[in-house]
């Protein structure tokens, strides 16, 4: 028999939504779930869940890497057997309440697991969407958002948990419930006045203390970056970390300022820096890139592409999916200590977001690939 994970999860249930029921079952009323049968769906979205890569997720089980791929594929119709069943409702058993939220929002929204050929859903960032446009519409900061908050949920977020929720994380259930005992309708995406606007860091390092480099990466599937030496997604993020995202279907852009090139020695002036101080951090961060292609199985390489260009430095942008961190690079002032700010797409294809990807592709188009 197939055993049966019961556990208490903060989520909303979504029946309305057309999502199946069929492998967990959340009972309106209460705050239970039980997933009755495991299938590559439900594995897939645990993985995620844990922001696993397949090869970490597999040792944490115990079984081969082509064991996960084969369940999640769904391959000649191979699920878990039923000892396996037992280790993933262990697996999720024992995982943090953020985790459960994940893995519910992952099978109910559809964010995460979209059927093949499928487009993905929007959902996720409409909700993150939500959070952001009531906050901005009551002109709250986000300390002050989180005492609001506090009355409905019963417990107190963090400042740094509600904007997770605005750019990178789906908003549990019953945050959006708490919304709507705030008695705040829906807001148009557009309504805050500010573009898409969500967070402004005045430096790099606060930015990163905030939105550290796996929360704004782990899980993304379309992540375009241009800028000098990238160094977010080179020096914080580790190679078993993109090995991860590429094997989970990712797809990679990275535009490097030309390590041999002109314009990265007119910033090293401007920055304050030996001469070829920046050239050889940048030529550094490219290599690592570059090893981490190699290293991939042969049809996933073209899933990384990577690129330099050599022209006057303005922008460090970073595009993940629906999330846009862009800093400006200011004279006489070094890139870490520059402001950062975090954009929001606006599913109307208005605000700043497009702009700046606008610039990245045009970049792109003109670089030289590597």
């Amino acid at each position: 028999m197939t055993t049966e994970c019961t556990f208490a999860v903060t989520a909303l249930h979504l029946p309305a939504l057309g999502c199946p029921m069929t492998d967990l079952d959340v009972i309106e009323g209460g705050t239970m779930t039980t997933v009755h049968r495991w299938t590559g769906r439900e594995t897939r979205a645990l993985r995620q869940a844990l922001r696993m890569s397949i090869r970490d997720f597999s040792a944490h089980l115990g079984v081969a890497e082509r064991t996960v791929s084969k369940w999640e594929a769904g391959q000649d119709g191979v699920r878990p057997r039923p000892e396996m069943q037992a280790a993933l409702d262990t697996a999720l058993g024992k995982a943090s309440t953020d985790v459960r939220d994940r893995f519910v929002a992952a099978l109910h929204v559809g964010e995460a697991l979209p059927p093949a050929g499928a487009t993905r859903s929007d959902l996720g960032a409409v909700a993150r969407q939500r959070v952001g446009a009531v906050r901005a519409a009551a002109g709250l900061t986000p300390d002050s958002f989180a005492d609001v908050l506090a009355s409905p949920l019963g417990w107190r977020p963090s400042a740094e948990a509600v904007l997770r929720w605005e750019t990178s994380e789906t908003p549990p259930g019953n945050v959006m419930l708490a919304l709507e005992a705030l008695g705040q309708g829906p807001v148009p995406p557009s309504s805050d006045g500010l573009a898409g606007l969500t967070a402004v860091y005045p430096s790099r390092s606060q930015l990163s203390a905030r939105l550290p480099a796996d929360q704004i990466l782990d899980g993304a599937q379309d992540i375009r970056a241009v800028g000098l030496s990238l160094n977010m997604l080179c020096q914080d993020y580790a190679d078993r970390r993109w090995n991860g995202l590429l094997e989970s279907g990712a797809h990679v852009r990275c535009l490097f300022l030309d390590p041999a090139g002109s314009a990265i020695q007119a910033r090293e002036v401007e920055e304050g820096f030996a001469p070829g101080q920046l050239s050889a951090l940048t030529k550094l961060n490219v290599e690592t890139l570059l090893r981490v292609r190699d290293r991939l199985p042969a049809d996933l390489r073209d899933s990384m592409g990577l690129a330099t260009y050599d022209e006057t430095l303005r922008f460090n942008i970073v595009l993940v999916d629906d999330l846009c961190v862009a800093q400006p690079y200011l004279t006489e002032s070094r890139g870490v200590d520059s402001p950062a700010f975090v954009i929001r797409r606006d599913p109307q294809g208005t605000g700043l977001y497009p702009v700046f990807e606008q610039v990245f592709e045009s970049q792109w188009q003109r670089g030289r690939r590597l």
